[in-house]
């Protein structure tokens, strides 16, 4: 049935036929810039992790070339040198050959008295004495007496006379036992504390200090070997 009337005011017959037709476009037309979207976006993340810059390396490669000490640089370890403590000085060599013209046993005597002198922490001049008196009393022989014959069954350089006085200072019974005082190291020992218990020893002459200790007949005799004694002390010590 037609039903006139001005065209404008007629119903339109395809009102609601052109959005159905539009809407699947539209839909398709977004669902494209979606895609397009997301493959913008993968494409932009794969450049970016290619040329994303690699890691910064450790600053143990720092720590290599570094001259600072490893207490400032924590546990790194330089490849610079460190300085290492000076080395202690040597001790003085002890000389395996006598000096002075001294015999073989008769150094190894002086030996001994030096040898107890630097273990007493003593002075060079104390073994000065020591030396001394023992060249003067026995020329630094260890030696037995007629007089006492325990001490001719102990291992001896000579057999003396003198009263009842054995060893290297010549010392007799009430400084010790006879194997205390034919024991080098041990007479040497009671000796200097005889000497060091003298107030003001190290101020007196070497005769006078010697003869403090012996209280020998000839007071002035330990004098002539000062010059000997200072030899081998300045040798030894």
């Amino acid at each position: 049935m037609l039903i006139s009337g001005p065209r404008h005011l007629r119903p339109q017959r395809f009102a609601h036929a052109a959005p159905v037709s539009i809407r699947p476009a539209a839909r398709r037309g977004a669902a494209a810039v979606t895609l397009l979207a997301v493959a913008t976006f993968a494409l932009a993340s794969s450049l970016t992790a290619t040329t994303r810059p690699a890691a910064r390396p450790e600053p143990v490669v720092m720590a290599e070339r570094s001259t600072e000490a490893p207490a400032a640089r924590g546990t790194h370890r330089t490849t610079e040198p460190t300085p290492t403590a000076a080395a202690a000085a040597p001790a003085k060599p002890v000389p395996t050959e006598p000096v002075g013209g001294l015999s073989r046993a008769e150094m190894d005597n002086a030996l001994a008295i030096v040898e107890v002198a630097k273990r007493e922490q003593l002075p060079k001049r104390a073994a000065v004495v020591a030396l001394a008196t023992a060249l003067q009393e026995s020329h630094l022989r260890n030696l037995a007496n007629a007089n006492l014959p325990e001490s001719l069954g102990r291992p001896n350089q000579g057999v003396g006379f003198d009263y009842d006085s054995v060893g290297l200072f010549q010392q007799r019974p009430n400084w010790g036992s006879v194997e205390q005082l034919m024991d080098p190291h041990e007479s040497a020992r009671r000796f200097y504390s005889a000497l060091t218990g003298i107030p003001g020893w190290g101020d007196y002459a070497v005769t006078v200090a010697a003869q403090m200790v012996q209280r020998s007949a000839f007071p002035d005799a330990y004098a002539k070997w000062e010059s000997l004694a200072t030899q081998i002390a300045d040798a030894t010590m």
